[in-house]
């Protein structure tokens, strides 16, 4: 996915999570605001509980890869912070996850 789709400045984040639009279940925490751009973008945020570098950029990429098969379509920015206990799971319960909360803040 291309670079323009993420989020990367700390105080875009910030406002993210004080927007307090959040969804959460025992893998993630999806947190949503609207933006003002023809397309969505994202931040993802694996903690080092999760593991070592290689299982967390791991866990990126599986979810990197799950939000770009998603389709999202509505200019919105997205937080994604994971839980340790997604290094433990395989992808389809990953995926089915994300999907849910995704659903759960009209996404998809």
């Amino acid at each position: 996915m291309k670079k323009k789709y993420r989020v990367k400045r700390s105080d875009e984040i910030k406002a993210l999570l004080d927007a307090q639009n959040v969804r959460k279940n025992a893998f993630f925490s999806v947190y949503t605001k609207k933006n003002s751009l023809p397309h969505f973008r994202y931040a993802i945020s694996v903690p080092q509980k999760a593991g070592k570098a290689v299982v967390r950029n791991k866990i990126k990429r599986r979810v990197r890869h799950i939000i770009a098969d998603c389709g999202i379509e509505k200019p919105v920015d997205i937080f994604i912070i994971v839980r340790p206990k997604a290094a433990q799971v395989s992808f389809s319960e990953l995926k089915t996850q994300i999907e849910k909360l995704l659903k759960k803040h009209k996404l998809i």
